[in-house]
């Protein structure tokens, strides 16, 4: 994938969780490119969607803005990169 479809892609789905949880990232714009600084490949930034889909599920309050630390999205994606390959065949 392209870097500006990846952007597009990573945008999307962060879009999505927000009106999931009617929520507003405030640092939206960061996030994507952090994503898509670590990767391009459409999978791993669906995982990575996933998992700051479930971490926001944990952490944004009633009040409807939240910021999504660096160090969580890049923390995720490493743990995703490390099960891969844990995970690759031999």
């Amino acid at each position: 994938m392209d870097p500006d479809d990846a952007r597009a892609h990573a945008q999307a789905l962060l879009e999505v969780i927000e009106a999931a949880y009617a929520v507003k990232i405030s640092n939206l714009d960061e996030i994507v490119v952090t994503i898509t600084r670590h990767t391009c490949e459409e999978s791993k930034i669906l995982k990575i969607c996933t998992a700051l889909n479930t971490w926001l599920a944990l952490n944004a309050g009633p009040e409807g803005l939240v910021e999504v630390p660096h160090e969580v999205v890049i923390a995720l994606a490493q743990q995703i990169d490390q099960r891969e390959e844990y995970t690759r065949p031999l």
